[in-house]
């Protein structure tokens, strides 16, 4: 029966009806998917410890590191991977929701502002979380807080690169007709007029070949195995030999109970005589003599 008013349908009455059987079953098929999706991504959603952040290291190398994940985390939980091995190298790193960003800045203007020296500044972070490392940055800048690195894995709508960041590492991927519209894509950096920080642009897809491993794209480029080795690299390049408050700790302890630690952790100890120490050990004897007593040393 025609209905007065409705346009008649080239499409047969039954195909339609199987059409919207089908929308509807697809639709089912995918609540499902992301119910199942999300359920598998949960610990990648969790949020950071915004308690973490410091402006002193614990660890055996200097600095900290933040890493942000992209939207709502469900897609960069490879930047969980990369947390757990710049902590496996002795880095201290932490890592947050993309959301976080403007509590993590808030946070590192608490703790870092007033600091008259602080160990080195990371953060790394992939797809919007990398954006907002850049908006980060501008927020920082203003307090004159500086940071030492920023590596951003393909950025999508990013802002300019400002003038406070010494070093920025840009990972990156060209996507043909992707590169058109601003989501699921990478693009490379711009840093703002006058700045003298580092910006390296490096296109897998043309200048670093070597870093491309088959079908990755923007939503698994931060799981390359080859990217996490080349992220902790350039980490490492930044971070001391040794942080302040772990040599401080390592000073403090009975000589026996503290080589006995360091065995246990398969490293090497801590020798007086390298150049590079020798200057930081003589800083931090007096600190470390009024900062804790004998019964506190053996907690520590």
């Amino acid at each position: 029966m025609k209905v007065k008013g409705e346009k008649a349908s080239s499409i047969p009455a039954p195909l339609r009806s199987a059409f919207r059987l089908d929308w509807r079953a697809g639709m089912g098929r995918l609540a499902i998917l992301l119910v199942l999706f999300s359920v598998g991504c949960t610990k990648s959603m969790i949020r950071g410890d915004l308690n973490r952040i410091q402006p002193y290291s614990d660890q055996p190398r200097a600095g900290n590191v933040y890493l942000l994940r992209g939207f709502i985390g469900i897609w960069s939980y490879g930047i969980d991977g990369i947390g757990r091995e710049i902590n496996e190298s002795g880095v201290r790193a932490n890592v947050y929701r993309c959301e976080q960003w403007r509590e993590v800045t808030a946070a590192i203007l608490a703790k870092y502002k007033d600091q008259k020296a602080s160990e080195p500044l990371v953060i790394v972070a992939h797809s919007w979380g990398a954006d907002h490392a850049l908006d980060m940055a501008h927020a920082l800048e203003a307090a004159h807080i500086s940071i030492d690195l920023i590596v951003t894995l393909d950025p999508v709508t990013p802002p300019k690169v400002p003038g406070n960041v010494k070093w920025c590492y840009n990972i990156y991927q060209t996507n043909g007709a992707w590169d058109k519209i601003p989501f699921f894509r990478g693009v490379a950096l711009q840093a703002v007029n006058g700045s003298t920080g580092l910006l390296q642009n490096l296109n897998i897809r043309a200048d670093r070949t070597d870093l491309l491993e088959p079908n990755t794209d923007h939503y698994n480029i931060e799981k390359n195995q080859k990217i996490h080795r080349e992220v902790i690299a350039q980490v490492l390049k930044v971070g001391g030999r040794f942080g302040h408050s772990f040599i401080r700790r390592r000073q403090c302890l009975p000589r026996r109970l503290r080589e006995r630690r360091w065995r246990a952790r398969g490293l090497p100890p801590l020798r007086r005589g390298l150049p590079e120490n020798e200057k930081r050990l003589r800083q931090l004897k007096e600190t470390c003599r009024r900062g804790l007593s004998g019964a506190e040393r053996l907690q520590v």
